[in-house]
């Protein structure tokens, strides 16, 4: 009973972050396709917020290698900045997550998982991340109106 109320909750936050991106009409381009897991060696190698962006944290597997998760939960901008780190619930020597798994991120420097100091969030959504792609495609959109400029 309970597996199926997180499978209802995640289904029902997938639908409306589709939502909401076909409602802004521009597709970040740094988001790569959608994946059903995250297998990391030992531990998350690292882990960062997208600046002004709610129910939502960018993962790193091995170097460079960067997914974005969607959130459920207290899971706020304003709550994650602070965070120091991060582990799987249950699982805390690593392993795979799926959409539906548990993140608790530590407030505290010495990795205390302890309830004051944490927040827990579901995974509802994983997909690959290109933190270059921005920058390229800004460079495209430059080069393309300088292509397009008038030449006389």
């Amino acid at each position: 009973m309970k597996r199926s109320g997180i499978a209802f909750l995640t289904l029902l936050a997938g639908l409306s972050v589709s939502a909401a991106a076909a409602e802004s009409g521009k597709a970040d381009p740094r988001l790569g396709e959608q994946v059903d897991r995250i297998c990391f060696g030992r531990n998350i190698n690292n882990f960062k917020t997208i600046e002004g962006e709610d129910d939502a944290i960018l993962l790193e597997k091995g170097v460079n290698d960067w997914y974005k998760a969607t959130l459920i939960g207290a899971c706020n901008y304003s709550q994650l900045k602070w965070a120091q780190a991060v582990a799987i619930d249950q699982r805390p020597a690593g392993g795979c997550v799926t959409p539906g798994d548990y993140l608790i991120f530590s407030r505290s420097a010495f990795g205390d998982f302890s309830f004051p100091n944490t927040t827990r969030c579901a995974i509802s959504e994983i997909y690959r991340w290109n933190p270059d792609a921005a920058a390229d495609a800004a460079k495209d959109r430059a080069d393309g109106e300088g292509a397009s400029g008038d030449e006389n």
